[in-house]
């Protein structure tokens, strides 16, 4: 198949690529770290001891950021970690991706694969059959319940609907599997079709 040069031969930045991944990565982050602080601590409000005349040094509370047990000084705190990144940066990097996994020979376009029934096997079978091994991306154009049920207990594959690749997606699998109605979806989606 002929595949469009705007998307699987582009001429990019490395730098962009990598802005992708790292706002991807980043708004994966669930961001509910918590810490108690001095005040949150379970523990008495009582002075450990006398402030004068003692030859320690001063304290009014044993819940203080020193001692053990006490509350934690600058922990994380519930925050949101989430980047954003334009749309056109975000597509010309999945061009890039796109066009190194192309480079290597590791983007294959298949016939459209439907499954009987949610088998593993029947599902493993059909890959073999393509001879797709290592960490696959499958990208068929809707993923039916069946075909998701049969992929998810194979190692190293992902399926995923073709209209939602992402850089990220691209370059943590070894080969990139089209379907040709995926394709069609994913060329129609980025306006390349």
């Amino acid at each position: 198949m002929e595949l469009p040069d705007r998307v699987f031969k582009h001429a990019g930045t490395d730098s962009l690529v990598w802005e992708a991944v790292r706002v991807h990565l980043a708004n994966r982050r669930q961001g509910t770290a918590r810490t108690k602080t001095r005040a949150e601590v379970s523990g008495t409000g009582k002075k450990p001891y006398r402030q004068k005349h003692t030859g320690n040094a001063r304290h009014g509370s044993r819940r203080s950021p020193i001692f053990r047990g006490g509350g934690i000084a600058f922990g994380p705190m519930p925050r949101d970690y989430g980047l954003k990144l334009p749309k056109q940066k975000r597509r010309t990097a999945l061009y890039v991706a796109l066009s190194a996994r192309h480079a290597e020979n590791a983007v294959r376009v298949f016939e459209d694969l439907t499954l009987a029934e949610p088998k593993t096997k029947l599902m493993a079978g059909a890959l073999a059959g393509m001879g797709l091994e290592g960490k696959v991306l499958f990208l068929p154009a809707e993923v039916p319940e069946t075909m998701l049920r049969a992929g998810r207990n194979i190692p190293g594959l992902t399926v995923m609907p073709a209209r939602m690749l992402h850089a990220y997606a691209v370059l943590a699998h070894d080969t990139i599997a089209f379907t040709k109605s995926g394709l069609a979806s994913f060329l129609e989606t980025v306006g390349a079709a």
